[in-house]
């Protein structure tokens, strides 16, 4: 066997991974002896499970420039609108049907270096009827501490992120019952020590490469047959016991949970197939020496993703499907990063939303509309199929929601001679998007006050609008548990919203 031959899993593997072994290495010392141990046990009951997406808009994605804008006739008399975020009422759009409006996509000038593929009009044309627009007023302006409190509602809950909630409750014996592809707080585990180990975060850095984490020796030529890797790996065990590390190291809590997880979790992804799975790539582009197989279900991936091969934003949003539809994950998180191609087109603001501080109306439009073309995807393919492939268990959809989550919002005022609206800072007041059958849709909840253009609260179990409120990051997290049939100490009963 020549060398070029022996390492084209490894060129491979390099090729389309990067660092996605450090990482899963990463997550699994930080995940704790108690994880393995709760996969060990009794599955949850997968006709009561459900599933959570948090989708992560970085930067400050400002919900009056989205699906809450206010134009310039329904300011109140006396209101200067050259100074304040309002649009022409030509750039607001309500589609048929819809109690949810919208800004109108991007004007030929505003796409001057920005090519959106989608527009915020046809997401709230498709999907108005599953949508719930929820005002809220975040308590931080820096990002990393905003993003944080966006997934532990501030604290809410022990400090626990609503996808480690989500994944405790629902992700009993999943062996990735929680995946983490954003960045920054978004990131970050939660603060309860508590937590089953099963359902902290395991962080995947590149999707389209991280099946190949999930197996050992699939895809290596002249590797022995099962029992001998079955001793070869009983021999290691011995080994990594008697050395000198294994001695001196023998109680050290993170080697103890570190061999808990290669015991545990690599034998059952590889006894579920994950490497086949999981598999992005597509069959063309894996050497066929490899004797690997791309996903049976990349091709429906790639219907409801069309640039699913080169775009990392779409495979987040394939990644997250297929964990949940595969039954290894029922709280995935994936985040849009910045600048991004699509051949010599750029379709990503640089920093994401925070890309506002230059350029505010077209970064929140090209951001907004990539950010929601992949939700668009992915609640297309939740549509379309059956959790598990079992009919019987009905449309992953049905047991779905998925949280919009950002930082906080932008600056409401603009300078009068700034007609463009170039550059906002970051503000505390915003809203968030929901998107889930088990919630109120097509639906705002709360409002905006034309003459300053905060938003306010509603009443939580009426959701009757209550100007002079504010809703915080402990609702939101309220409102998703409640609908997750996730409960805790201090919940606030969100039930106006609930379906």
């Amino acid at each position: 066997m020549s060398r070029n031959t022996r390492l084209s899993r490894r060129r491979f593997f390099t090729g389309v991974a990067g660092t996605v072994g450090a990482a899963v290495t990463a997550a699994h010392l930080r995940s704790g002896s108690a994880r393995a141990e709760g996969m060990a046990a009794e599955a949850s009951d997968p006709a009561d499970r459900k599933l959570l997406f948090v989708v992560c808009a970085s930067g400050g994605a400002s919900i009056i420039d989205s699906v809450l804008p206010v134009t310039t006739d329904e300011l109140p008399e006396g209101s200067d609108a050259a100074s304040l975020n309002v649009y022409e009422p030509s750039r607001v759009i309500q589609p048929a049907g819809s109690n949810i409006r919208c800004v109108a996509p991007l004007s030929p000038l505003d796409q001057l270096f920005f090519t959106p593929q989608y527009s915020i009009q046809e997401f709230v044309e498709a999907h108005h009827a599953h949508m719930t627009v929820v005002t809220q007023e975040a308590t931080s302006v820096n990002h990393a501490v905003a993003q944080k409190r966006a997934m532990t509602g501030a604290g809410i809950n022990r400090g626990r992120t609503i996808a480690e909630a989500v994944a405790e409750r629902h992700g009993r014996g999943l062996p990735l019952a929680n995946c983490n592809m954003g960045s920054g707080g978004y990131l970050e585990p939660g603060d309860d020590r508590t937590l089953a180990g099963r359902a902290r975060g395991e962080i995947i850095t590149n999707p389209r490469a991280y099946a190949m984490a999930t197996h050992g020796s699939r895809g290596l030529e002249g590797i022995p047959g099962a029992q001998q890797l079955l001793r070869a790996r009983g021999i290691r065990e011995q080994l990594d016991d008697a050395s000198p590390f294994g001695e001196t190291y023998r109680n050290a809590p993170l080697r103890e949970r570190y061999l808990s997880m290669r015991r545990e979790l690599g034998p059952m992804l590889e006894e579920q197939d994950a490497i086949t799975k999981l598999m992005l790539t597509p069959q063309d582009d894996i050497p066929a020496a490899l004797g690997l197989e791309s996903s049976p279900m990349a091709d429906q991936v790639r219907d409801a993703l069309p640039n699913l091969d080169k775009d990392s934003w779409q495979q987040q949003g394939g990644m997250a499907f297929l964990l949940a539809y595969y039954g290894m994950s029922c709280a995935s998180t994936i985040g849009v990063g910045g600048t991004s191609f699509d051949g010599d087109t750029v379709v990503s603001a640089p920093l994401a939303f925070d890309f506002s501080h230059t350029v505010h109306r077209t970064a929140q439009g090209v951001m907004w509309s990539r950010v929601l073309q992949v939700v668009s995807g992915l609640i297309t393919l939740l549509q379309r199929h059956d959790y598990l492939g079992d009919p019987a268990l009905g449309k992953m959809w049905d047991r779905s929601l998925i949280y919009i989550a950002t930082d906080f919002g932008r600056d409401k005022l603009r300078p009068a001679t700034s007609p463009d609206f170039y550059g906002t800072g970051h503000h505390l007041n915003n809203g968030t998007v929901l998107l889930s059958p088990m919630l109120v849709g097509n639906r705002v909840f709360g409002g905006v006050d034309p003459q300053t253009l905060l938003t306010y609260g509603f009443d939580r179990r009426t959701g009757e609008a209550a100007p002079g409120t504010v809703m915080r990051e402990g609702d939101i997290y309220s409102l998703i548990a409640q609908a997750m049939d996730v409960d805790f100490d201090g919940r606030r009963d969100m039930s106006a919203a609930l379906a």
